[in-house]
């Protein structure tokens, strides 16, 4: 998948582990999230597989991505159609670029 963003760059989506990229939970969905992950880490042995594969399906967020050039935000709504958010300071932020300091680990 490619995004033309309106600046003109092309923001593409081909690969994993994209420092311009996100996947979104939502605060109504994020515990849920958390609770699942919570049963699946404290099931049986055998129970896990399931348990495992059904946190990864869990429709728990949407992607996102971060135009390079202007900083605008494309966000994937329910239907899958990209929503466009411009930044008040015209710039790239590299949000999603963030690495974790090692205090919160």
């Amino acid at each position: 998948m490619k995004i033309k963003c309106t600046c003109g760059e092309i923001i593409p989506d081909q690969t994993d582990y994209l420092s311009y990229k996100a996947y979104v939970i939502g605060d109504k969905n994020y515990f849920d999230f958390l609770d699942a992950v919570d049963e699946a880490i404290e099931k049986k042995e055998e129970d896990r597989e399931k348990l495992r594969n059904s946190v990864r399906r869990a429709e728990t967020s949407r992607l996102a991505w971060e135009c390079s050039t202007c900083g605008k935000l494309y966000l994937d709504d329910a239907k899958g159609n990209l929503i466009a958010y411009r930044p008040e300071n015209g710039k790239a932020n590299r949000f999603f670029d963030r690495q974790r300091s090692k205090e919160n680990d």
